[in-house]
């Protein structure tokens, strides 16, 4: 076997400066470097060192003929030092200059005895050593052991060429971690940015920003906001997971700087946090919008670390963050405002009737910042009550007007003793006379003196959708009146419908809103999910029926506004009284069984204390409540 020809050392430079710019640190190509001036003439060891700005060794390798290449061996950190702080020969050197120094080993070990040891060990008598200025303060060392005086340039050229070569390596890796910073902050504000013109919750997004910034930008990072003239930590991060408890309690306990809240921008400075956390430095920005502070963004570093933002990243994101919360805390403020105009807008008190439950449900749609048109109301009448829904065309002021409008003319003519269709009539024709641009549409029902078969109801409709019918076996009927929008035609007709509520039975009255709003798969819940979810519901509480609805079943999401309007006919009351639990259920039975409705016993159980009980129902129905201790149970028998 031949013995393989080394390579030369042009061909060698060539390799160097090949993988030099191909690679993401000198590490990559440290083996080839080494390997490379062991093939020269006369070499018998090569030491390699990085000094850090305080003169500590940050790397260090040694390579020879018998070992190859090793990284970090034992003890020689150690060797090097007294080379560093001892040798004139790297000192100080400007950035990109390349010092050679030719020492025998004799001379070497005057000053670092240890590693003029170890060079002899390899058979070295001379030594050739290069220093230079690296990247990010650095100093780097490359010493050359050679078993005879150096008679020519060779190793002398060579090491001249390898520090131009890791210059060149180390400026642009140094280029690149420093693009990619910008790279990562820049996608660091992007997200921030959509997730911020995304959210409305202020503090859900100061969390998502903590995270994104951790460990892209920052080690650690925190976000306190004002609240009752004092700064209160929302969120907190640390790069070690396993720390991130202990910067919770130490930010939380004050074991730091504090929250600095004063200037546009603060630069790094110590952190003041126990030594346990690691993160000794802190750059905090001021969240500030309209002249007001809004919160304080802390980003915390470890010593030394060069991934720290910029002010101008620190500026941004601030400023980013401030705006989200000014317009977040604007459209709450407008959302309340709408909220509050929109109740006002409907009856803040509905008529207690006896023999009957009513309850309703508002849901104003979260998205939109106008006044919608949904209204409701019941009304009593000489012979009964009338219960209404409306829905005006549009949002804002003018849908606002309307409604109030719409809502008094109805209820005014209905408390007179007017037929809802007169009430209806009356209004169109007021609409048009003042030329009122925007349409309603309207459903009523009324609702009779109860009689032997129950209650009687008169339905109506103008282009609403109709009332349906909750059966008390949990049937859905849909009611067959039908009739035109208010406010387009001359003339409305209507087809109106007749029925009777047994005991048990009741009515919802709806807007659009609530049969629009669709489940996950696009699908309108008016057309496959309403009769299903009525009759599910249909022996509930109707409170609790219509906050159920409104709040979309947990299967539907309702966007829009929506208003409910439920009647429950319950029949004659038996019972309303308060006893104590031991004879509370024996009153309800008997009450129950005087109804007409035979039954043998209630499954419900009381604790100690008072219970006020009613009982409601006919023969064929009856409801059996009770309410301890601010809590409500119900048997439907």
């Amino acid at each position: 076997m031949t013995e393989r020809e080394a390579p030369s050392w042009p061909d060698l430079l060539h390799a160097l400066w090949r993988a030099a710019f191909a690679a993401g640190s000198t590490k990559v190509f440290a083996k080839e470097l080494y390997l490379g001036l062991l093939e020269l003439p006369h070499v018998r060891g090569v030491l390699g060192a990085r000094i850090g700005p305080a003169g500590d060794v940050l790397v260090v390798r040694w390579a020879d003929h018998d070992r190859g290449v090793l990284s970090g061996p034992p003890g020689l950190a150690a060797d090097v030092l007294p080379w560093v702080g001892n040798s004139p020969e790297i000192v100080t050197r400007d950035v990109g200059q390349t010092k050679i120094a030719d020492l025998a080993v004799a001379e070497v070990a005057a000053f670092a005895p240890a590693l003029a040891e170890r060079m002899s060990e390899v058979g070295g008598q001379s030594v050739v050593a290069s220093s230079f200025r690296a990247a990010g303060g650095d100093r780097a060392l490359l010493v050359v052991a050679l078993d005879a005086a150096p008679q020519d340039g060779t190793v002398t050229t060579a090491l001249r060429q390898i520090a131009d070569v890791v210059i060149a390596a180390d400026d642009r890796i140094a280029d690149q971690a420093l693009l990619d910073t910008r790279l990562a902050a820049d996608a660091v504000l992007a997200e921030v940015s959509l997730r911020l013109a995304r959210s409305l919750d202020v503090e859900e997004t100061l969390r998502a920003v903590v995270r994104m910034a951790v460990p892209a930008l920052a080690d650690g990072a925190a976000v306190h906001v004002p609240r009752d003239d004092k700064f209160v930590q929302i969120a907190a991060a640390h790069v070690d997971v396993r720390r991130e408890r202990l910067l919770n309690e130490h930010l939380r306990d004050g074991r730091w700087a504090g929250v600095q809240a004063s200037g546009d921008e603060i630069d790094a400075m110590p952190s003041l946090l126990p030594a346990d956390v690691g993160l000794e430095l802190m750059t905090s920005a001021v969240l500030q919008a309209r002249g007001r502070v809004l919160g304080v963004l802390t980003f915390f570093h470890r010593a030394g670390a060069r991934r720290v933002p910029t002010r101008e990243f620190v500026r941004d994101i601030a400023a980013r963050a401030a705006l989200a919360i000014d317009n977040s805390t604007l459209y709450s403020r407008r959302r309340a405002e709408v909220e509050e105009l929109q109740l006002h807008l409907l009856p803040s008190v509905l008529p207690d009737l006896p023999g009957v439950e009513i309850a309703t449900g508002y849901n104003v749609a979260g998205h939109l910042l106008d006044v919608g048109g949904d209204f409701y109301g019941v009304v009593r009448q000489p012979d009964g009550f009338t219960a209404l829904i409306g829905d005006v065309c549009g949002r804002g002021a003018a849908a606002a007007a309307l409604t109030g409008l719409a809502r008094h003319t109805v209820e005014t003519i209905l408390e007179e003793g007017g037929r809802a269709e007169d009430a209806v009539r009356l209004l169109n024709a007021k609409m048009l006379r003042n030329e009122v641009t925007k349409f309603l549409t309207l459903a009523t029902v009324t609702f009779g003196a109860p009689r032997p078969d129950g209650l009687p109801l008169h339905a109506l409709t103008a282009g609403h959708p109709p009332p349906v019918i909750i059966r008390r076996d949990g049937g859905i009927e849909e009611t067959t009146c039908r009739g035109q929008l208010v406010g387009v035609l001359d003339d409305l007709t209507f087809t109106p419908a007749d029925d009777v509520l047994r005991p048990g039975d009741a009515v919802i009255l709806f807007t659009d809103g609530l049969v629009e709003a669709r489940d996950a798969s696009g699908a309108f819940f008016g057309d496959t999910d309403l009769e299903p979810t009525l009759a599910a519901l249909h022996d509930l509480p109707l409170s609790q029926m219509a906050s159920t609805l409104v709040a979309g079943d947990g299967r539907y999401a309702v966007d829009d506004d929506a208003a409910v309007l439920l009647i429950r006919y319950l029949g004659d009351r038996a019972l309303d009284t308060t006893l104590p639990a031991e004879q509370a259920l024996d009153a309800a039975l008997a009450a129950v069984r005087s109804l007409g409705r035979p039954v043998d016993r209630l499954t419900t159980s009381l604790g100690p204390g008072d219970v006020r009980i009613t009982v409601d129902g006919g023969a064929e129905w009856a409801r059996v409540e009770f309410h301890q201790d601010e809590q409500t149970w119900w048997e439907v028998l």
